[in-house]
């Protein structure tokens, strides 16, 4: 198979479902993967993208079953061009509130799914003569703020694992990208924090998919480790680490706008 391949995790909404249109766009074959089989089949129609457009349902917290997904992507086109660990989940509320499910959860698909995802395909986009992979993290890694606890300490581990990863395959032809996009206007906003009031007060800096989709692919592209935006709060995740503790404080109530 002539064409390369790409593979996108959570590939039924947001952020997910614009690099998979941007990828088909650019004569990719892609892979979108799911939990749920009924949105994908309804996207598979509703796109009517045949053949470039593939399905696949996958729990990403089940490392036998990622496995066995890597193993249907080597039959079924023989390589990974592309990797995109997007899948991801959040509850925006004070830590305590979490029950164990949901800090598992959070965890599970934030992190390990990453962790698994990449372990299972490495072998393969090794053998190939150039492959990326992109991690899909957070500014939220970077910067914490009140009410994202569990999410924040597993953006940080993905920022952190691709950093590592990174320096292990310096030497080799595979490229690794790590986004750290502000919030996106998505459901998941909704779903992170369902009384609405997250999304309402961060209005004025929130990005668009699309936009984000195609700084995430130019950045893929030119080989870049890392692509953060908005650029304002870019910024601030870059300075607010030097800040003395005194500015940390005032600063604070602009962080704890959740």
């Amino acid at each position: 198979m002539s064409k390369p391949v790409v593979i996108v995790t959570g590939g039924t909404g947001g952020l997910g479902m614009a690099l998979a249109k941007e990828y088909i766009r650019e004569g990719y074959h892609v892979v979108i993967t799911s939990r749920d089989h009924t949105k994908l089949k309804r996207i598979q129609r509703e796109w009517n993208r045949p053949p470039m457009l593939h399905i696949y349902k996958l729990d990403l917290s089940d490392n036998e079953a990622v496995r066995a997904f890597s193993a249907w992507i080597k039959i079924r086109f023989g390589r990974c061009d592309i990797l995109i660990n997007n899948a991801g989940s959040a509850l925006f509320k004070p830590f305590l509130d979490h029950s164990l499910e949901e800090i598992h959860q959070t965890i599970e698909s934030n992190l390990l799914g990453t962790l698994y995802m990449t372990r299972a395909f490495l072998p393969m986009m090794l053998a190939q003569s150039e492959a990326r992979i992109v991690n899909i993290a957070s500014l939220a890694g970077r910067v914490a703020s009140a009410k994202t606890a569990v999410y924040a300490a597993t953006k940080a581990a993905v920022i952190r694992f691709s950093e590592s990863l990174r320096h292990e395959l310096a030497a080799t032809h595979i490229s690794v990208t790590c986004a750290l996009p502000g919030p996106i206007d998505t459901p998941f906003l909704m779903y992170a924090d369902n009384t609405g009031t997250y999304k309402q007060k961060v209005s004025g800096y929130l990005l668009s998919p699309e936009k984000t989709a195609k700084a995430i692919m130019k950045a893929t592209k030119q080989k870049r480790f890392e692509v953060a935006l908005p650029k304002r709060l870019h910024l601030l995740s870059l300075i607010y680490p030097l800040l003395p503790d005194f500015i940390m404080k005032r600063v604070a109530p602009l962080l704890n706008r959740k």
